[in-house]
């Protein structure tokens, strides 16, 4: 897009240097300078290549920075909710705010909108690619390795993207070239539809897209391919052929996971010892942690490292390193709790304020960063998981103290409370009786800061965490997903077999028989993905995408219910679905309705219909020759129309707009 955008810019240079005189009866001939055409642009791979790396950008940025698109779709699932509690907004009351009308000014009260638009823009980019593909002169035509990489990377990203449109909107407007025209006619296709093509494109990309060791970093390799592939053919109650293509990502030797044998280094620093301004050592306990290979893994200098292997799809985004270093992550300030509130936060026992809330001076706040609970877990992710047969399990790396957070790390370290006996003392959450936080939603609980930590090297006085490579797809998940194939087929023991290598890994105390996986049923999946991938994962997708499999298959759920559907699946699981009754048995906020003390109005609550989420109105309204449907449920969704159902089209050749091949529309 870059390269589009300064062709723009030359244009529109020349137009406005343009003069001409009165005397010159030949300046009204028209010579055209310069103008954009594709055919001219994307005439070989690196044009080509322009759009396609826009549409990774983005999936990156919905990753990287607080408040981001990754982190929404994590505080709609089970593990966690929406923490920030001064935005009266928010996606907490799902009936009052989850609308078609809250255009969701700030980022931090919600992101269905930005991940609806991003979603069609970036189709824009990747259909662009494969509608040109061949304008380029391949040197062996359709055969040319090079050309079936670049549209297999194309085929994947589209079917990423659709896999987030229809987990989180159900039935969708599907365009499969790319617009550009100003079209007001679109109408949606069934979620089924849209995957049948998805798999079909995906099953030609896995034969042509390059391994991960003929890529740079960051790139879409061949097995996250297969993994995107596995995930569809689930959907499609494919269960052998997703398990397949799981077991040969593992049987490859391209990947292994990072074990304690791989680790090289006696500590890891999670926190930050030292003053940034005297290099004076802060109070309290040591930030480091002894290495493991939990730890180790999430590193930040670790994930695209060449020792370590685990890392599928790999972004870099490393400080100090030119073209290669974005904004800070910012996780600890996204999931890390707001100990520095000046709003209903922590008091000490005596009143007051307990914490120094000034960035640039607060200790804490340089020791354990600039928390601000915008994704505040779960009481299931924070203890339920850990507490596996009886016990609750510190000796798993993934739990063990320093990797885990705990408030009892932070001292009362507000000045006024210098000479007293409470300065540079644990906090406490009750005193005598008193309760010395009272907005625990945001500012106290716990959470995997192992994942979050890293020093910020351009904030060091408030550390909000700093550059940092991000996992999208590892070889755990591999495992997880291999695990969830099993289980579809009825294979309890298979499914043990994979959880357990994970488990192991992470030197967990118990694991796993086929007979704790027959109790659980796919929850024991779901459990071991939530210690995994907690803060990784697109949380609210995966469960969907399990509503969709039990919905379709009729299989029993471990909570004694079996669902169905009809013709129309987002229309069926907008009444009922595995995902609200695994809302209601996990998420303490949402099916308690936990109210919050900074604005009592406002609370948590979800119905059935918010398993999918509201289309902005706004980009609806100017379909004014067809009725694009509404969000089942939401205000506008009773003029919705019977979707259309699309007629596959063969991979590795540009598509024909779906609605033309079926006749709704001309071209």
């Amino acid at each position: 897009m870059k390269k589009i955008n300064k062709i723009k810019g030359i244009i529109l240079v020349l137009l406005l240097t343009i003069t001409f005189s009165c005397d010159n009866k030949d300046f009204l001939t028209k010579e055209p300078l310069s103008f954009l055409s594709p055919e001219i642009t994307f005439t070989d791979a690196v044009g080509l290549k322009t759009p396609l790396d826009a549409a990774l950008k983005s999936i990156f940025d919905q990753y990287n920075g607080d408040t981001r698109e990754m982190m929404f779709n994590h505080n709609m699932s089970d593990v966690a909710v929406i923490g920030v509690t001064d935005e009266a907004e928010a996606f907490v009351n799902m009936r009052r705010y989850a609308t078609p009308q809250n255009a969701q000014e700030s980022d931090n009260a919600g992101h269905s909108r930005s991940s609806y638009e991003l979603c069609y823009k970036n189709l824009m980019n990747v259909n662009t690619v494969i509608d040109y593909i061949d304008h380029v002169k391949w040197a062996k035509g359709q055969n040319d390795p090079e050309r079936n990489h670049l549209l297999g990377s194309a085929y994947f990203i589209r079917a990423f993207y659709y896999m987030q449109q229809t987990m989180q909107f159900g039935n969708c407007a599907f365009p499969l070239n790319a617009v550009t025209t100003a079209r007001q006619d679109f109408k949606a296709f069934t979620m089924q539809s849209v995957w049948d093509q998805m798999v079909t494109d995906l099953e030609w990309a896995k034969k042509y897209v390059k391994t991960s060791i003929e890529l740079p970093k960051g790139q879409v390799p061949n097995a996250a391919v297969k993994m995107l592939l596995a995930k569809y053919y689930m959907m499609n109650l494919r269960f052998a052929d997703a398990e397949a293509e799981m077991t040969s990502i593992i049987n490859s030797g391209e990947f292994k996971l990072v074990t304690d044998a791989d680790v090289d280094v006696d500590s890891v620093m999670i926190g930050n010892n030292f003053q940034v301004y005297d290099n004076t050592r802060i109070p309290g306990r040591s930030c480091n942690v002894s290495a493991d290979a939990i730890n180790f893994l999430h590193q930040e200098w670790n994930a695209n490292r060449v020792k370590n292997r685990e890392g599928i799809w790999v972004f870099a985004n490393e400080w100090g390193y030119k073209g290669n270093s974005e904004e800070g992550a910012k996780r600890v300030r996204s999931f890390g709790p707001n100990f520095v509130s000046t709003n209903q936060g922590i008091t000490s026992p005596l009143g007051g304020a307990g914490t120094d809330v000034r960035q640039g001076s607060g200790t804490m706040m340089m020791k354990w960063g600039r928390g601000q609970g915008f994704s505040r877990i779960t009481n299931y992710a924070q203890y339920g998981v850990w507490n596996f047969k009886g016990e609750t399990d510190r000796q798993d790396y993934r739990h063990k103290p320093g990797n885990w957070f705990e408030m009892k790390y932070v001292l009362y370290d507000n000045p006024d409370l210098k000479g007293t006996e409470w300065y540079m003392k644990p906090l406490q959450l009750w005193y005598n009786g008193t309760l010395l936080c009272k907005d625990t939603i945001r500012c106290w609980y716990g959470y995997p800061i192992y994942k979050m930590w890293t020093y910020d090297k351009d904030l060091p006085h408030r550390q909000d965490g700093g550059q940092a490579d991000m996992y999208v797809y590892r070889l755990a998940e591999v495992y997880l997903l291999r695990a969830e194939a099993r289980f579809w087929q009825g294979n309890n023991s298979g499914v043990a077999d994979d959880i357990n290598v994970i488990r192991q890994r992470a030197n967990a105390s118990h694991m796993y028989t086929a007979g704790d996986v027959n109790t659980a049923g796919i929850g024991a999946v779901l459990d071991e993905r939530a210690r995994e991938l907690y803060g990784e994962e697109f949380r609210h997708d995966e469960l969907v995408r399990i509503s969709v499999i039990l919905a379709k298959s009729g299989k029993p759920c471990y909570n004694g219910k079996t669902y169905s559907t009809g013709p129309d699946i987002a229309k069926s699981l907008s009444a009922n679905s595995f995902y609200y009754d695994r809302m209601m048995e996990k998420n303490d906020f949402f099916r308690e309705h936990t109210p919050w003390v900074t604005y009592t109005s406002q609370s948590y609550i979800m119905d059935p219909m918010h398993i999918f989420w509201p289309i902005y109105e706004a980009d609806l309204i100017g379909n004014v020759n067809n009725v694009l449907n509404q969000t089942p449920g939401y205000d506008g969704s009773e003029k919705n129309v019977e979707p259309l159902v699309h007629k596959v089209q063969p991979a590795g050749v540009p598509n024909i707009d779906p609605m033309v091949a079926i006749g709704e529309r001309k071209e």
